[in-house]
């Protein structure tokens, strides 16, 4: 992934997180989420995104915010 595309990701990505809702984990209400499962499209704390880990890519496909590379697909 380009320097540029990974920029435009990291921008989107931020984007979605200042909408309302996006502000706290799907799951038990915390504030300020840094993780997220792309494939339900939900906010997770860290406590909440090692339950969903533990669950399984088949089930949820958690990311870091900040630490790993999100791609357009991902963010869609």
């Amino acid at each position: 992934m380009s320097k540029l595309n990974t920029d435009r990701s990291t921008r989107m990505l931020m984007d979605i997180m200042q909408q309302p809702g996006n502000d706290t984990c799907a799951d038990c209400k915390s504030p300020s989420p840094r993780w997220a499962s792309h494939n339900l499209g939900i906010f997770l704390c860290v406590h909440c995104a090692s339950i969903h880990r533990k669950l399984g890519t088949h089930i949820s496909k958690v990311k870091s915010i900040g630490m790993d590379q999100w791609t357009k697909e991902q963010i869609d």
